[in-house]
């Protein structure tokens, strides 16, 4: 059974933890392991600290263990959806969606939106994300390009 929390500062390590888990083995099949390598490295403990305090940042656990997480902050945006390796397809990532448009309804929010990873993307889509524009960026000197997906919360 999953069950869905609002994350503490307490949770930040096991965040990080999965973040890096599922960026090593899910993402892989997208990214290079050049870009894998700079994506995980923002390992930062106060800036996911941070993020924790001051977006709604929710936990999906099953017995006990953290198997994805998601947040969203006042403005409807998504920033993070994670998935553990071993609980993909598994209904967490629709569990997390719903608690994300469930709380954007809470804050009369008319949308939500997101800067997508390849991976990601086709189940933003499943969920009635379109692509409004493409993100190209540089980390350490390593390029990305993201979907700008966002959903209208009715």
């Amino acid at each position: 059974m999953i069950t869905i929390r609002a994350a503490t500062v307490d949770d930040v390590g096991e965040i990080i933890a999965l973040f890096e888990s599922t960026v090593q083995t899910v993402n892989s099949k997208d990214y290079t392991p050049e870009q894998i390598a700079v994506w995980i490295s923002a390992k930062d403990r106060n800036i996911w600290a941070d993020k924790v305090e001051n977006q709604y940042f929710y936990l999906a656990e099953t017995e006990d263990q953290i198997v994805g997480f998601t947040s969203i902050d006042d403005t409807g945006y998504v920033d993070f959806m994670y998935v553990h390796k071993d609980y993909q397809g598994h209904g967490i990532a629709k569990a997390l969606i719903d608690q994300i448009e469930l709380k954007a309804r809470e804050l009369q929010l008319t949308k939500i939106y997101s800067s997508v990873s390849i991976t990601a993307q086709p189940f933003f889509t499943s969920r009635g994300f379109e692509v409004y524009d493409k993100e190209h960026k540089k980390l350490d000197g390593i390029a990305f390009t993201n979907a700008l997906m966002q959903k209208v919360i009715q």
